[in-house]
């Protein structure tokens, strides 16, 4: 403390070796002198009095703050703690030195040797123990021993008198840290906003803990984290660690939560505070999207997909290793979130990925079997089955005459679509059938092996068609379609599509909008085969023609010959008509091909009169302009005429009486021209619908 001034005295006493000066005692000597005689409650009313006598100087302030201190020493030694706390707060004492008393506080902030700045002659109030409970405890000894058996410190009532100053000396230290929070030095900050948390924490006073940790503060984490942790306080660590920006280990906590490693009745959802704070971090953070969206789908499939589903990614290489990265762990962890991950890869991101493709079409196939392994499922898919081919052959029964043709029913796929109630099961099939029909890159042969292994193949007889139709073998197709399961509109679309079972139109029929996307993206992935030639298709189509004919089936034979009379040629199709059937059966087929091949034929020679035309109309416009350039030009003989003259070297004589009998000629002759359309002949077949 530096020292003051001094007051003045008018008595001098000098002695033979010194010199005596009679003043007034200072401020410091008559507070020190009342605390010594323990009038305590004088030494406050001098203080008071001295603060508010006049405008003090730096020096005077310091010496108040000095009395303040040494009131609030000599009030704490003597264990009245409560009486204490506004002098230490007036006398602006290092929190540090009142920290160091309380041992669960001071252990894991101070380390040895650490020292703090103090007014002289305050450590001789300082108390000699090293602790307040050893301070109480000596306390009691001096005030009840010998009176309590068996002894002061082992006594019940000394226990309780112990255990309720050990409380106002916690009200004591709370009530002095939040008058110093936000004062002093680093130090100083960071001792009073850790101390606080820990006393909030181990009161229980969650409210107040939040608040403080909310506000800014200097805690040490590395010190109130395990501390918080043991008193439950876990929704008090997270706002802390989030007003740090310690967001990753946040997430780590409230995982502890999730799988009952903390306990805090304050977090309620703690779930539902990761996908919030990950939602929050799309598109700033994928490295920590990366990291918890598998934990996170393995607990709540749906709204962990969603989250995954929605981060950003693009096609660089990185991204798919990332993406099979995902998937792998996904299929470790919940095998029906994987599928569905597995399916967005393909159907909405597109990925052109064979090993991909043939593991989605195996997961389908393998969710398509287990559901058939539910013996409701199976008999009602047997059902549509057989409802739709008694159907289908009562139609036959019943048809018309050739000559009126009936309209066909709908695909077998339209039908089931249709007709079977909504369920996961349904799905489960169209999905088999889509990415069967979509997909490329897997092993047709096994899966059909392992459709008919399973004893379900004919339930699945569609499926196994599409299967063949992908193994080359388009006769088996067609039949199973036409003859096995009834279904003339898909056994035509896949002869007029070159092999397609599964068209667009009918995926959009279904309600399956992302798969619908697939199928009509060209580039996509597992391109479909739509660039079939003209020659594959009609032998498709020639193909289904002699499967109904082996079959003996007159209506369809015919209703296909009028339909698809465009890819087949009537020279083709009379010899595998059988020598029974009436000719009233070929008979639309027949008219149509002749008026196609006559149309064809009147079409080729407007054309060529066209070209005659067009040709005739360019002789006659260059006439004039080969009369006006004068291109000819001849040398005259050595020798002259007959008659003595010299030819003419008149380059334009005759010209145009050569042009007149060029263009004679031609009117009596054919006009020759080229022919544009060479590849049109009298059996060439035009649509001209």
């Amino acid at each position: 403390m530096r020292h003051g001034s001094f007051p003045r005295s008018s008595i001098l006493v000098y002695g033979q070796d010194t010199v005596h000066s009679l003043v007034q005692s200072t401020v410091i000597a008559q507070v020190e002198a009342l605390l010594e005689n323990n009038h305590i409650k004088d030494a406050v009313d001098f203080a008071n009095s001295f603060a508010s006598a006049q405008a003090l100087d730096s020096d005077e302030v310091e010496t108040l703050e000095y009395i303040h201190q040494a009131i609030a020493f000599t009030l704490f030694s003597q264990t009245r703690f409560v009486d204490a706390a506004p002098h230490f707060l007036a006398g602006g004492l290092d929190p540090c030195i009142l920290v160091s008393y309380f041992p669960e506080l001071s252990r894991p902030l101070f380390t040895d040797g650490e020292e703090a700045d103090m007014y002289d002659g305050i450590s001789k109030r300082m108390p000699i123990e090293a602790n307040v409970d050893d301070l109480i405890a000596a306390n009691l000894v001096r005030n009840y021993s010998p009176h309590l058996p068996p002894s002061t410190r082992e006594a019940p009532a000394t226990q309780e008198i112990h255990k309720i100053l050990r409380e106002e000396a916690i009200v004591m230290i709370k009530s002095v840290l939040q008058g110093f929070k936000g004062q002093g030095k680093h130090k100083q900050q960071e001792v009073t906003d850790t101390a606080l948390a820990i006393l909030f924490a181990r009161s229980g006073d969650t409210t107040s803990l939040i608040s403080h940790l909310e506000s800014t503060n200097s805690a040490s984490l590395s010190v109130v984290e395990p501390v918080l942790l043991e008193a439950g306080e876990v929704g008090a660590l997270c706002a802390l660690l989030r007003a740090r920006g310690d967001e990753g280990r946040v997430m780590e906590i409230w995982k502890g939560l999730v799988e009952g490693q903390y306990s805090d009745s304050s977090v309620s959802d703690p779930l539902s505070n990761m996908f919030a704070l990950l939602e929050s971090k799309q598109g700033k953070d994928r490295a920590m999207l990366r990291k918890w969206g598998v934990w996170l789908t393995a607990r709540d499939s749906e709204r962990g997909l969603t989250l995954l589903m929605s981060t950003k990614r693009s096609a660089k290489e990185k991204d798919r290793e990332e993406d099979l990265t995902i998937l792998s762990e996904l299929q470790q962890l919940h095998s029906s979130a994987a599928r569905k991950f597995l399916e967005w890869l393909v159907i909405v991101r597109r990925r052109d990925d064979a090993e991909l493709h043939a593991q989605l079409v195996q997961a389908c196939v393998d969710e398509l079997l287990e559901c058939l392994q539910d013996e409701s499922t199976l008999k009602l898919w047997r059902a549509k089955l057989a409802s739709y081919t008694s159907q289908t052959s009562q139609k036959h029964a019943l048809s018309l005459p050739s000559t009126q043709l009936q309209r066909p029913q709908s695909s077998f796929l339209t039908y089931f679509a249709s007709t079977a109630p909504d369920s996961p099961s349904k799905r489960a099939r169209l999905k088999a059938l889509f990415a069967l029909q979509a997909l490329s890159g897997y092993n047709a042969e096994m899966i059909k092996s392992q459709i008919v292994a399973s004893g379900f193949d004919k339930v699945l007889g569609l499926e196994v068609a599409l299967l063949d139709g992908k193994m080359g073998m388009h006769r088996v197709a067609l039949r199973a379609l036409a003859l096995t399961l009834r279904d003339p509109v898909s056994a035509e679309t896949y002869a007029r599509t070159g092999g397609i079972v599964v068209p667009s139109k009918a995926v959009e029929a279904c309600g399956m909008g992302e798969w619908g996307a697939l199928f009509a993206a060209k580039g996509g992935p597992g391109i479909l085969e739509r660039e079939k030639s003209s020659e594959g298709k009609g032998e498709l189509v020639r193909m289904l023609l002699e499967v109904y004919m082996e079959d003996g089936e007159p209506q369809q034979t015919t209703r296909l010959l009028s339909s698809q009379a465009a890819s087949l040629d009537a020279v083709d199709v009379i010899p595998l008509v059988p020598p029974d059937w009436p000719l009233s059966s070929l008979s639309p087929f027949l008219t149509h091909s002749f008026r196609r091949t006559l149309h064809a034929k009147h079409e080729g020679q407007i054309i060529k009169a066209i070209c005659a035309a067009q040709n005739s109309k360019v002789v006659e416009g260059s006439y004039l302009v080969f009369r006006e350039q004068g291109a000819i030009i001849e040398e005259a003989d050595d020798e002259e005429d007959g008659d003595g003259e010299p030819e003419s070297f008149n380059e334009k004589d005759g010209l145009a009486e050569k042009i007149a009998l060029h263009l004679q000629d031609q009117q009596r002759s054919e006009v020759d021209v080229a022919d544009i359309h060479s590849r049109v002949s009298s059996r060439e077949e035009v649509d001209v619908r």
